[in-house]
């Protein structure tokens, strides 16, 4: 099947001709699936209003990456709840509270820590960094980066044994999931529009890849190919 990317400057028309395909598929395939990813619920929302209004609605889901993680992981059978802010916190107050420090050390008290380690984690796992590589490629690094190495595998672990994922870890288990059963979502979905995106973090590009020859992809980048401009320097 086609994956076609779209691109060009912002307000020119991409939603549009995304809407567009999105009723010429339905138009001549009424009982498609159609699935339209967009970066959030305000852009889901609002998404959906314009594609109502143009008489495309029915037939087609809008939602986040994360809803297309959580669906992926409800056709394999493997669903694991999104632990809460509050049990995250919980959580990685546990994992420092335990852990031998030396570098951290006079850092374990202070408020912000916690944060600072959550953003930390958020990071690793959305560049598809596993705890375990992690660990391993820090055997010659700061101390540092050590400590941060095996906080991060414990923190893991103790998700793992709770059996609650934070947002980041859904995309893990969706990609492991397509890997480990790559007909898991043939014939689910027809249509796969990706809209309102400016980059994607290499979780969402794995999902994307892997997702590529199970229908008709339209993937829109704001930007210009070639542009001298600066501000289209990160687009590029």
């Amino acid at each position: 099947m086609p994956t076609r990317l779209l691109i060009s400057p912002p307000a020119s028309g991409k939603t549009h001709t995304c809407i567009e395909q999105i009723r010429s598929q339905l138009l001549a395939h009424p009982l498609a699936q159609v699935r339209v990813v967009v970066p959030d619920r305000l852009q889901a929302s609002y998404f959906r209003r314009r594609l109502s209004q143009n008489g495309g609605a029915m037939g087609a889901y809008v939602g986040t990456f994360t809803d297309l993680y959580k669906n992926i992981l409800e056709r394999a059978g493997n669903y694991v709840p999104v632990a809460s802010n509050a049990l995250l916190h919980r959580v990685l107050l546990e994992v420092v509270d335990s852990a031998d420090l030396v570098h951290y050390e006079p850092l374990r008290i202070m408020p912000g820590f916690l944060q600072v380690l959550s953003d930390s984690f958020a990071e690793l796992k959305r560049t598809l960094i596993y705890p375990e590589v992690f660990i391993d490629q820090s055997k010659n690094a700061p101390l540092a980066q050590k400590e941060l190495a095996h906080l991060y595998a414990a923190y893991q672990t103790r998700l793992q044994t709770l059996g609650w994922a934070d947002w980041e870890g859904l995309s893990w288990l969706a990609v492991a999931a397509l890997e480990a059963d790559p007909a898991l979502m043939d014939g689910v979905i027809q249509l796969l529009v990706v809209d309102g995106f400016d980059s994607f973090i290499p979780t969402q590009r794995k999902i994307l890849k892997l997702l590529a020859d199970k229908g008709s992809v339209l993937i829109t980048l704001e930007g210009e190919e070639n542009s001298p401009r600066s501000a289209h320097r990160r687009f590029n």
